[in-house]
């Protein structure tokens, strides 16, 4: 049996810096994390903690919505760590901006078709460990970090 002999936590920070009406309209988008689209991690990993942070540091910073995208992620990096894999960001809800000529996908290749190797993604060790991330368009490919045409490889 394990047993902690913690001090207690006698910080006066405990309760997030918000109005009453911030705190109510914070709170309503940091339950996010009770909705239909978390809900097959709830019996693994519980959101309330989640969600108790996420309204303690968007209070912190004025309702910053990238607070609010930066605890989901480490919500559903933790689930991802027990095996459940949550789709969740879309072109409204904290979108990954991606760079010109490419686009966002929940699961992308770890290997990139780029021009020194542009069968690369297709050829790639076939493993469930992709990662959400941006992905050149159609006809595109990487190069220097940058998506080019094809057509312009070796140029």
């Amino acid at each position: 049996v394990l047993s902690c002999s913690c001090l207690p936590d006698l910080r006066e920070d405990n309760d997030p810096p918000c109005t009453p009406e911030n705190k109510q309209i914070i709170e309503r988008q940091c339950n996010v994390l009770k909705s239909d689209k978390f809900k097959a991690c709830h019996s693994l990993v519980n959101p309330d903690d989640f969600i108790e942070i996420c309204i303690y540091d968007m209070c912190q910073y004025d309702g910053m919505k990238s607070a609010l995208c930066d605890i989901v992620q480490v919500y559903v990096d933790t689930c991802k760590n027990h095996g459940i894999t949550i789709k969740w960001r879309n072109s409204t809800f904290c979108p990954l901006p991606c760079p010109s000529r490419s686009h966002y996908k929940d699961c992308v290749s770890p290997c990139p078709s780029t021009c020194s190797d542009i069968f690369a993604s297709s050829l790639c060790e076939k493993t469930e460990e992709c990662t959400e991330g941006c992905e050149c368009d159609d006809n595109y490919v990487l190069s220097n970090g940058n998506c080019v045409p094809l057509s312009s490889c070796g140029c």
